[in-house]
């Protein structure tokens, strides 16, 4: 994410409403500009939102976040449900 996102700041309500749905799963906002560059490095970051599901320390697949909000909400859920 980035603060100045408009995206971002649109979709992050409703990915922490999304994250009281998944109790086993850790949800963490990046902001972009305020980690080291070797953070969104390792992520491959290049547009905003992005968001990766991890497991185990690898990252498994991602949803760039650029179209509808309730398509990216469910395309999220897909996500975690594949990997759960």
């Amino acid at each position: 994410m980035a603060s100045w996102c408009r995206k971002c700041i649109y979709l992050k309500p409703k990915l922490e409403k999304i994250a009281g749905e998944f109790p086993g799963v850790m949800f963490y906002f990046v902001d972009v500009n305020k980690v080291p560059q070797a953070v969104v490095k390792r992520g491959n970051i290049s547009k905003m939102p992005t968001i990766q599901l991890w497991k185990d320390g690898e990252w498994k697949e991602e949803v760039i976040g650029g179209h509808k909000a309730w398509l990216v909400m469910d395309e999220v859920r897909e996500m975690i449900h594949k990997y759960k």
